[in-house]
């Protein structure tokens, strides 16, 4: 990451970009573990592995600059304590704010946080097509200066959300609504996200995701995607979307 003293050092190099570089250590409590470096930050990796597993095609709704609110993105320099518990997991953890892709410029953190009720005890289990689990999420993040990210001359940038899931071998319906807080007037406002996967035929599976968000400035952003997915082997799948 650049600081902004030598964001233009580099000007007309190759860079790379590094997105997760961090120490794991497991069991520093009863089921528990922590990240630290360059970690998953608490909500996204759970939404993807639980809910919505079709990144090639869409990013989730807290992130996609496209048809989502571009809230976050999935990694950032901080710790990521993660407990797993049949039924309750869990991330709570501090980070720079900026992610993997902004400056940092030495100022404020974000606090973020995933709590999750696992309904039917799979919190322990590895989510999949096959396993039947219905799961409540809150979650959200806390940041001291949104200069960061957006410009925000307030300096803070506040949002939660609460989302669920149900899988069963046959289907996936999930949904979730998430709020600002203390965000300037181009970010301010409530919206709603549903996704789904019907699997049809063996190997075959319907997918499609409805997302809405009411900005306060009486502005409005509305996006969809549809498509229908084949799984060729467990390495292959093939995938047609609008």
């Amino acid at each position: 990451q650049q600081t902004k003293d030598t964001a233009s050092d580099d000007t007309g190099s190759w860079e790379v970009r590094l997105k997760y570089a961090y120490l794991y250590l497991d069991e520093v409590l009863p089921h528990t573990g922590v990240e630290l470096g360059q970690v998953h930050r608490p909500w996204i990796d759970y939404e993807e592995h639980n809910s919505w597993a079709y990144r090639s095609i869409s990013k989730v709704f807290v992130e996609d600059k496209n048809h989502g609110v571009d809230f976050t993105n999935s990694a950032d320099l901080g710790f990521n304590v993660k407990t797993k518990l049949p039924y309750f997991s869990s991330e709570l953890g501090l980070f720079n704010g900026e992610g993997y892709h902004a400056i940092e410029n030495g100022e404020g953190i974000s606090a973020e946080w995933r709590l999750t009720g696992h309904l039917l005890g799979t919190g322990e289990e590895k989510a999949n097509k096959d396993l039947q689990y219905a799961n409540v999420s809150f979650f959200g993040q806390r940041h001291s200066d949104d200069t960061k990210l957006r410009g925000n001359a307030d300096g803070d940038f506040n949002w939660y959300g609460v989302h669920a899931v149900y899988n069963q071998p046959e289907f996936l319906l999930a949904g979730q609504y998430i709020a600002t807080q203390d965000a300037k007037a181009s970010l301010e406002g409530t919206g709603y996200s549903f996704n789904g996967e019907y699997r049809f035929m063996p190997d075959f599976s319907l997918v499609g995701m409805y997302n809405s968000y009411d900005y306060d400035n009486d502005t409005q952003m509305n996006g969809w995607l549809a498509g229908v997915a084949y799984s060729y082997n467990k390495n292959v799948k093939f995938i047609a979307n609008y």
